[in-house]
């Protein structure tokens, strides 16, 4: 019977949310010694068992690699067995599936759990949902509280004995369309990890862009002390990070391009590199996209980083911007498509 229950929240799990799903697999990966230092603060925040802060917030401009973080700490956790569950919001996500996906939230967690054969939850799941098939129609605290903390409380003394703490993930909140279903998802997780917290070792990482909905979610008295934030911006300057990632990448295009011959002894010139990092203004996404532009199979690399550089005042105004104000729309998608149109004006 508890096998009928599974199969029940089976049907409710959103695929393509989950951190190792196929529709995430073309999706930016942490490039190596990069973010070490922030990837390193939030692993001991997690393993500390003494921390009060049960909840962080992980908040960030657009590209400035607040999922890849996620993806990181995900994948880390999960090959640990103390991933309790994950749920990934994109961009690329269409409006209509994300509002859809607001329901799958609880459900696609509780399969994870079932899932990881460390915490030997299935016939807890299976139970809740055989006993009550019309869960899935009910509010989110309540789906929270059936389907992750009462199976969890069921195997409390034991996981409490033997295991560190687990961790769920939830990332690109603020892609979630209806603001109040931005502050539903924050108040129900965060309430259940703080009830919850003398019984299970819950702690719960949330990734999204600054905004001021998600943010007044923080300002319930029962959460607030329980909140650490951390702002890529002013926290973890990125400088560096880039500065790695770009030497790296244009010397992997050097190494591997078909007429290596055609390049100066030094290039791109250290100048450059620092002009396309104070460019990026901390955003990966930015770096990413004058990669994919000047890599452009059909184009000279060496006139297309020119033109990348070669930016007019006002251009340079666009492409500095994301510091001084925020940009609206994929960010990544804005960056490729303003390189590539300033290529047809050369």
């Amino acid at each position: 019977m508890v096998q009928r229950g599974l199969d029940l929240l089976r049907e409710q799990v959103s695929q393509g949310a989950l951190h190792n799903s196929k529709e995430r697999a073309h999706l930016p990966r942490r490039h190596p010694g990069t973010r070490v230092e922030l990837i390193d603060d939030i692993k001991t925040w997690l393993d500390d068992v003494n921390d009060p802060h049960l909840i962080l917030w992980l908040k960030g401009l657009d590209g400035i690699g607040k999922s890849v973080i996620a993806e990181a700490i995900s994948t880390h956790c999960y090959e640990e067995g103390r991933l309790l569950g994950g749920f990934f919001v994109s961009e690329s996500t269409p409006m209509e599936t994300r509002q859809h996906d607001v329901t799958r939230i609880a459900p696609t967690i509780a399969h994870q759990m079932e899932q990881n054969p460390h915490l030997q939850l299935s016939r807890f799941i299976g139970g809740v949902v055989e006993e009550n098939p019309l869960i899935f129609g009910l509010n989110l605290p309540t789906q929270v509280e059936k389907l992750i903390i009462e199976p969890l409380s069921l195997r409390s003394d034991e996981m409490a004995c033997r295991m560190p703490p687990v961790l769920v993930v939830l990332d690109g909140l603020d892609q979630i369309p209806k603001k109040g279903s931005q502050i539903q998802v924050v108040e129900a997780f965060s309430k259940a990890v703080v009830q919850a917290q003398h019984q299970i070792p819950v702690k719960l990482l949330l990734c999204s862009r600054p905004q001021r909905v998600i943010q007044s979610a923080f300002m319930d008295s029962r959460i607030t002390p329980f909140i650490r934030t951390i702002s890529l911006e002013n926290d973890y300057s990125g400088d560096e990070d880039i500065r790695t990632f770009l030497i790296d990448e244009f010397r992997e295009f050097r190494r591997t391009y078909p007429s290596p011959h055609i390049f100066p002894t030094i290039w791109p010139m250290d100048s450059a590199i620092d002009e396309l990092v104070e460019r990026a203004s901390g955003r990966f996404a930015y770096a990413s996209a004058v990669l994919d532009y000047v890599r452009d199979e059909s184009a000279d690399p060496i006139r297309r980083l020119s033109i990348a550089l070669g930016l007019s005042t006002r251009s340079s105004a666009i492409s500095r911007g994301p510091r001084k104000a925020s940009i609206s729309g994929p960010f990544i998608f804005t960056c490729t498509a303003f390189f590539f149109c300033l290529d047809l004006t050369w």
